[in-house]
């Protein structure tokens, strides 16, 4: 439940700090005082629209903030929900805040951590649930009805209407693939060549993967073979040749390793420098093994750098065409080579998916049966508990009846449902359009929301004039039943009625004053005594006699001996 909220900057309410008790509270005033803007400030913490229409005249932004309590019915829900967006619950509480900027962006937070709108939103259907005056055009609305119907079904109808859901995506999937394969033979049949052109192409080269790597480097030799042949001869001979004024690097390492293998006589460290040119005499002679190996095989053959370039020449455009690399192109040829059978199997494929929109098609219908004898079920039960509620009411003589009609398989099921009902009796029963007035659609609204709400988790109800059109008699029956709701849960109600504020365990009145240039809205909890002055202007204007506030006290004493 909304246990504290704080306002800034939002419309006319310019700080406003506010303590909210569980059970039914009454928000009262005059017209354009600010009621609704309360809850349109109340509504922002739960994910609605937020528009920079809503920050107060030369304010950067508008701020509302909220204590909300986690219902112990929903509390592994909302915990698991907070937990994915990393936020941290402490005193089973959750202060949820939102900024509202001039600029026209919101800001959301949850427990201090910055959450989407939508995620806002989602969370809120765990902790209030607000209907406003407009909430009655659904019940004008026949395509809502069959909304309505699957609410009241519950967790049984909506695991019948999941599996039908599955089955309906099935089906639509079968179908679209099957479309998709026989649309156009023509292009089927251009790239069936396409493929066999590219599949024949690629094929004849024979390509080996990492083949232009090694073709790369083999024409890199040959092209500079000479050079290549010039630099390990030049080696060779300097190491081991030598000529008439320079010896041969490998004697003159053999001669200097004699000289410091005499000196060592006379001093032992020098054993260190000639294992040293031992060791340069091994490398040596490994080098020249090397150079003579690489020698022998190292000549310039014009006809191989030919076949070489050859080659390179044949795998370049299919680079440009198909890939990169061999590996790409050899990728792609297998790509295309399972396309192509694809292809060559369309009449196959043609078959297959006819099969399968068939084999759906009868599981579609028979989850469309069984989804549609649930709704009948719950219709007639639906049916009855609103009859009940709308004779408590003070519609004692209503009959209604949740019409399904067939239709054609889609998204949402099989049927259309319509909620007929003959308000007097004698009378035909007809859509709510045509016939209900604006009281009599308040009270079909309470009765379903009573309906919908009795197995319902959610610990707050927030009515903006849910007794709209509606007085005498029919007023004070409305009231019990927001009442009757109050004592489960915690209920918030802008009522205009004295029947309805009568009968509420808390009373906050919403002024409008103007102070200097700007205009106020302000909150106040009211005393006993204070009610009574209250409701006796709600029952006879500004003029406030002894006998109204008599007629008021009345009315308080009914309202709370009937709690």
């Amino acid at each position: 439940m909304l246990r504290a909220l704080q306002v800034e900057n939002i419309a006319l309410l310019h700080k406003l700090q506010l303590e909210l008790q569980p059970g039914f509270t009454c928000l009262t005033g005059e017209t354009g005082a600010g009621k609704s803007i309360l809850l349109d400030a109340v509504g922002l913490l739960l994910g609605s629209r937020g528009s920079s229409e809503l920050v107060r005249t030369g304010a950067d932004k508008g701020v509302v903030e909220g204590v909300l309590d986690i219902p112990d019915e929903s509390s592994d829900s909302v915990r698991r929900l907070c937990a994915e967006q990393g936020i941290d619950i402490d005193n089973d509480q959750l202060v949820i805040s939102r900024e509202v900027f001039a600029a026209g962006k919101t800001v959301a937070r949850v427990n201090g951590r910055i959450v989407t709108v939508q995620f806002l939103r989602l969370l809120g259907t765990f902790c209030a649930h607000q209907h406003g005056q407009h909430d009655t055009a659904v019940l004008l609305r026949a395509e809502e009805h069959l909304a309505l119907l699957d609410a009241y079904g519950g967790s049984s109808l909506a695991e019948v209407k999941a599996r039908y859901t599955a089955c309906h995506r099935r089906l639509t999937n079968a179908m679209n693939a099957l479309k998709q394969a026989e649309s156009d033979s023509k292009e089927r049949a251009q790239r069936l060549d396409m493929l066999t052109f590219q599949i024949e192409e690629i094929t004849k080269a024979r390509i080996q993967a990492g083949e232009e790597d090694r073709l790369r480097e083999l024409r890199r030799r040959l092209q500079y073979a000479e050079k290549l042949r010039s630099a390990t001869d030049e080696v060779y001979e300097k190491v081991y040749e030598g000529d008439p004024r320079t010896p041969a690097i490998a004697d003159e390492i053999y001669r200097l390793a004699e000289v410091t293998e005499t000196a060592m006589r006379f001093d032992e460290s020098l054993g260190e420098l000639h294992g040293y040119l031992e060791t340069a005499q091994v490398n040596l002679a490994e080098a020249a093994d090397f150079v003579r190996r690489y020698r022998s095989r190292q000549e310039f053959a014009p006809e191989e750098l030919q076949r070489v370039e050859d080659r390179l020449a044949v795998l370049l455009p299919l680079f440009r065409k198909y890939g990169e690399t061999s590996a790409a192109i050899l990728e792609y040829l297998r790509q295309a080579q399972e396309d192509r059978e694809r292809l060559l199997r369309h009449e196959e494929t043609i078959a297959n998916l006819t099969a399968e929109c068939a084999s759906a098609s009868g599981e579609l219908q028979t989850a469309a049966h069984d989804l549609t004898a649930v709704r009948e079920s719950c219709a007639t039960s639906l049916e009855d508990e609103l009859t009940a509620e709308l004779s408590l009411l003070m519609m004692p003589n209503v009959r209604l009846s949740m019409r399904l009609t067939p239709t054609s398989p889609g998204p949402l099921g099989a049927d259309d449902a319509e909620l007929l009902i003959s308000a007097n009796q004698g009378e035909a029963q007809k859509p709510l359009a045509k016939i209900a007035s604006g009281g009599e659609l308040s009270r079909v609204m309470l009765a379903l929301i009573q309906v919908l709400s009795g197995g319902a988790s959610v610990p707050t109800l927030i009515f903006d004039e849910i007794d709209a059109g509606i007085s005498g008699r029919a007023a004070q029956a409305v009231a019990g039943r927001v009442a009757h709701l109050g004592r489960r849960r915690q209920v918030l109600c802008v009522t205009h009625l004295p029947q309805m504020a009568c009968y509420a365990s808390h009373h906050l009145l919403i002024d409008k004053r103007i102070d200097g240039d700007r205009t106020f809205t302000t909150v106040k909890s009211l005393s006993a005594e204070e009610r009574v002055d209250e409701i006796a202007k709600m029952i006879s204007g500004e003029i406030v006699t002894e006998i109204t506030r008599s007629h008021a006290r009345e009315m308080l004493r009914r309202g709370a001996h009937s709690l």
